[in-house]
């Protein structure tokens, strides 16, 4: 037998009725003042408690009972069996083994779908990526790029076609994506290459000047146009809305994700490739050299021409692999 205080609500009024409720093996009886009930366990339902919020027990026709009697109604719980989601959690949150544990499989699972799951997802994602919506971010993602950091080349017309012919040279040996070479000149980020949604192929005067072959410039265009191949650009994006889908999830501030949404060209300046689908790049690189029979040591070499102070250390947290461990595979 349990024996608790508490109050009645009938459910017809907002009258309160101080009363002693006595719960027996199948039966529940509310004793008032004036008058008293009994009612079937059968009928009972027990809201978890929140906090030191006082315990709400549901009976039939919306009528109520409020308690503070943590205990009674602990083991008024343990009579109804009762097995609720909430009521299982408020069980696993009161024990500290059980929600140390708890919190480990969440982070691992969210480190796992972070690491594998997203990535995979994103891949499968950019193959169905719609054409039209690709080209429309990457020519908003070159205009921010225009406004902040690039301005018109300063290599001559001749120049810029001699460069897209020995390109397209290249590519008659190699399977190579459909591309747009544009050329662009930048103090701002200097020696670099890099592609953009909808198949743009940037490249900078200031790396073709670090150029000491025309080689060297196709071996670059050839790593960029792996990342174009794999469709890396709309991976990253993807995987970056997707993490914030998660930090959504786990936060509940859905401002997260509209900011998120909101501002896809900065995520694509500001997002680095992950190792992997710098290796993929480096693969591409390396076959289509070979076939066109480029020396592959041309690409290690302006690569350590423009990084000549990388770093020779690398750790599981680095974007991108070492310059010196990447340069090997091409420098043999």
């Amino acid at each position: 037998m349990i024996e608790f205080a508490g109050e009645y609500y009938d459910g017809k009024t907002s009258r309160l009725y101080p009363a002693i409720i006595t719960v027996y093996e199948t039966i529940l009886t509310l004793k008032c003042a004036d008058f008293s009930l009994d009612i079937p366990l059968s009928n009972v339902t027990i809201d978890p408690t929140v906090g030191s919020a006082r315990t709400v027990i549901h009976l039939s026709d919306n009528a109520e009972i409020h308690s503070s009697d943590r205990d009674a109604i602990r083991r008024l719980e343990i009579t109804l069996k009762s097995a609720t989601p909430e009521n299982l959690a408020r069980h696993l949150e009161n024990r500290l083994l059980y929600a140390a544990a708890a919190l480990i499989v969440t982070v691992a699972i969210i480190a796992s779908l972070l690491r594998w799951g997203l990535p995979a997802l994103a891949q499968y994602a950019a193959t169905v990526f719609p054409t039209d919506t690709e080209a429309k971010i990457g020519a908003e993602t070159l205009e921010t790029l225009d406004e902040l950091y690039l301005n018109p080349t300063t290599l001559t017309v001749h120049r810029q076609k001699e460069l897209l012919e020995h390109l397209k040279l290249m590519c008659t040996t190699q399977e190579c994506p459909p591309f747009e070479l544009l050329f662009r000149n930048s103090t701002t980020i200097g020696a670099n290459a890099f592609a953009l949604p909808g198949n743009k192929l940037i490249i900078t005067d200031q790396l073709i000047d670090k150029a000491k072959h025309d080689e060297e410039i196709m071996a670059v265009l050839a790593h960029e146009l792996g990342h174009i191949k794999q469709k890396h650009i709309v991976r990253m994006m993807l995987q970056s809305i997707g993490s914030g889908v998660i930090l959504v999830m786990v936060t509940g501030d859905i401002s997260n994700y509209s900011d998120l949404a909101a501002g896809i060209p900065a995520i694509l300046l500001q997002q680095g490739y992950s190792r992997d689908m710098e290796d993929e790049a480096d693969i591409f690189a390396l076959e289509t050299l070979l076939r066109a029979h480029i020396p592959p040591h041309r690409f290690s070499d302006i690569l350590i021409r423009i990084d000549p102070d990388t770093n020779t250390s690398s750790t599981l947290f680095s974007s991108h692999p070492d310059t010196k461990e990447r340069v090997k595979a091409f420098s043999r």
